[in-house]
């Protein structure tokens, strides 16, 4: 599968969050009832799509693998189906701006046995381990996998993710105030310094496929 292409589709896809009100437990019928949710009892990827329409949701798919990232009652979940190679092919044909997408890839996916689901507010760190990676520098944090999608110069912190969430990271710097320009790099100028405060705020780019 080309690279580019597949890249292209996890940052299209990232950017679709549906902002509803989160409630009730799915069916497969795609109803959903105001009732504390049952995750045993999700067993294929139609028990978990209704939730589509009720919170915060993220998807993305590879070749290989479907994934997708919704709340259940305010529990952030990840379910992720593994796929043959003719539902892969399957998938991959169905067209962006066809109006039928949404219910092609539900009637494809959705008998789809869940192969994992993560309940990611429960692994969501605390705060006790976070605040081991105080003293660390900027380019510990980097060669570790963590990147940015904001900074703030005047306060020094940058939002970062790093896994499954998105953290809030300060930095410590003493020195000449900082200042943003069309080729201001982050990465170059934050690898030398310690990092004063991280703290989780939440679940961040979770759908993405390594």
């Amino acid at each position: 599968m080309n690279c580019c292409r597949f890249l292209s589709l996890i940052l299209t896809l990232a950017m679709v969050l549906l902002l509803r009100t989160a409630c009730g437990q799915a069916e497969s019928s795609g109803e959903i009832r105001s009732e504390t949710v049952d995750s045993s009892q999700w067993k294929t990827m139609e028990d978990v799509f209704p939730f589509k329409e009720t919170g915060d949701y993220q998807e993305a798919y590879s070749e290989a693998k479907y994934v997708v990232v919704f709340t259940a009652d305010g529990v952030y979940y990840r379910a992720v189906a593994e796929l043959s190679e003719d539902v892969s092919k399957t998938l991959w044909t169905i067209d962006f701006e066809d109006e039928d997408r949404d219910q092609k890839i539900k009637d494809l996916i959705g008998p789809l046995d869940i192969a994992s689901l993560d309940n990611l507010s429960e692994q969501m760190p605390s705060q006790e381990e976070l605040n081991k990676l105080v003293g660390k520098t900027g380019q510990e944090l980097f060669d570790d996998g963590w990147t940015y999608w904001y900074y703030n110069l005047e306060d020094m912190e940058a939002g970062m993710y790093y896994g499954y969430y998105q953290y809030a990271v300060r930095f410590a710097y003493d020195g000449e105030p900082m200042v943003n320009s069309d080729d201001f790099d982050f990465y170059a100028s934050f690898k030398d310094l310690p990092v004063k405060s991280v703290t989780c705020e939440g679940v961040g780019d979770a759908a993405g496929l390594e």
